[in-house]
């Protein structure tokens, strides 16, 4: 009995100890955000300098060049969290409203998440609003693409600081990628609808004459038309010196005759 006794003690002593815990974990308090952009908590980089500046140069030139801000955040595990959550929470707390977003990855596991912000809404008119991205907004699209060409790289990579240097540089080069096919792109759509907009300014001018000679014709055709009275012959009646027929009017139509 004292042994059984002795035991459930314990048991209420372990309990005790861990929900303080647990409680600890999930007040979480966002760290303030890394100057040079990468922070790494999971310490793989540490001892790995020509890595972690490398990540580290990758982030300064696209926000140099595009004015977008990646955050690159390393846990070795957050212990069957939710790291979208946790990239959420970390995006709101560094970024808020401005450009750029949080990459985070569990090195232990080599899962990452993204904290990507929705696209600015604009009202276009009462109760309607539309998505309207600027320059320095990455769709889930774009970032799949980006995603989708570092799976080979990602996929061999050794040690957790090749995996992190892999995807930090990698992700930082793709996006740049998707911000110059983007600059380039209104140049291209613009001459698109010039060239759109003079073919159909053609068509219509063509229409437009078509309509036009087809009406003058039929104009031309009602000028010529005459329309007479036919010469009827009356004989005498009666010995009477003028003639007594009578002359009604009937339609000039097709078929018919006055």
């Amino acid at each position: 009995m004292v042994r059984v006794r002795g035991i459930f003690v314990a048991l209420l002593l372990l309990a005790g100890f861990a929900m303080p815990g647990r409680a600890e974990e999930e007040a979480f308090t966002p760290p303030p955000a890394p100057a040079d952009r990468l922070h790494d908590e999971s310490r793989v980089l540490a001892r790995d300098e020509e890595r972690r500046r490398a990540i580290v140069d990758a982030l300064a030139d696209l926000e140099a060049k595009h004015g977008f801000r990646l955050y690159f955040v390393l846990y070795d595990s957050l212990y069957g969290r939710d790291l979208n959550e946790r990239a959420r929470e970390l995006q709101e707390a560094w970024l808020r409203d401005q450009a750029g977003m949080v990459m985070l990855l569990e090195t232990d596991s080599r899962d990452f998440r993204f904290g990507l912000p929705p696209p600015p809404q604009r009202e276009i008119e009462p109760g309607t609003k539309l998505e309207v991205p600027e320059a320095t907004d990455l769709s889930q699209f774009d970032l799949s693409g980006v995603i989708r060409g570092l799976e080979g790289s990602l996929k061999t990579a050794g040690d957790g600081g090749e995996f992190a240097l892999r995807l930090g540089t990698g992700v930082a080069g793709g996006v740049a990628t998707v911000f110059e096919e983007q600059a380039a792109r209104p140049d291209s759509v613009d001459k698109g609808r010039l060239i759109l907009l003079a073919i159909g300014l053609f068509a219509v001018a063509g229409l437009v004459a078509l309509l036009v000679v087809a009406g003058l014709k039929r104009a031309e055709a009602r000028s010529l038309e005459r329309y007479v009275f036919p010469k009827i012959s009356v004989g005498m009646r009666l010995g009477a010196p003028y003639g007594g027929g009578k002359i009604s009017s009937r339609n000039f139509g097709a078929g018919k005759k006055g």
